[in-house]
């Protein structure tokens, strides 16, 4: 399923107090997340997101259907953005003591209550610090996508022309 059909169920679908904008989508390997923009003020998302719950699911499901993937949506209003039916998947990783002892003290001090809540709350800490610094590494990162995805697209005939190599004169 492409980024316009999407766009256009959204359309179709959904009412214009969720459409202030286009709708972003974000592509991963087991998800799609659809952030809807809205005119209206932060407080409105969540009558909004009760609102549309229906459509939503509507919408998600018809997706699902043809992409096999699953959808989580968000909303957006202004540099505001709220994330809600996103997935939580486990992340297997190994850590040192000193590590460990950080989420330990997250732990103990009521911070988290799982390290694993407590890895979460450090890498949102860290996103948040470091947003844009994130927000460039992430135009970096779609503009090598897009040249990746350019030269996947223009195959080339036959093997590579390669220049004779000079000969030395005798």
């Amino acid at each position: 399923m492409y980024d316009e059909d999407i766009q256009r169920l959204i359309a179709q679908y959904l009412p214009s107090e969720v459409q202030a904008g286009p709708a972003e989508i974000r592509r991963y390997s087991d998800e799609l997340v659809i952030i809807l923009s809205i005119a209206d003020s932060i407080e409105a998302i969540p009558r909004l997101r009760e609102q549309t719950r229906r459509e939503r699911m509507r919408i998600a499901r018809e997706i699902e259907r043809l992409s096999g993937l699953p959808v989580a949506w968000g909303m957006r209003v202004a540099n505001h953005e709220v994330l809600f039916t996103t997935r939580t998947v486990p992340v297997m990783t190994r850590l040192g003591r000193a590590e460990r002892e950080v989420l330990d003290l997250l732990v103990a001090v009521g911070i988290a209550d799982t390290r694993s809540s407590a890895l979460a709350y450090i890498a949102r800490a860290f996103a948040y610090e470091h947003r844009e610094w994130l927000a460039e590494v992430r135009l970096a990162v779609g503009e090598m996508a897009r040249v990746r995805a350019r030269l996947q697209l223009t195959p080339r005939p036959g093997p590579p022309v390669v220049p004779p190599e000079p000969t030395s004169g005798a």
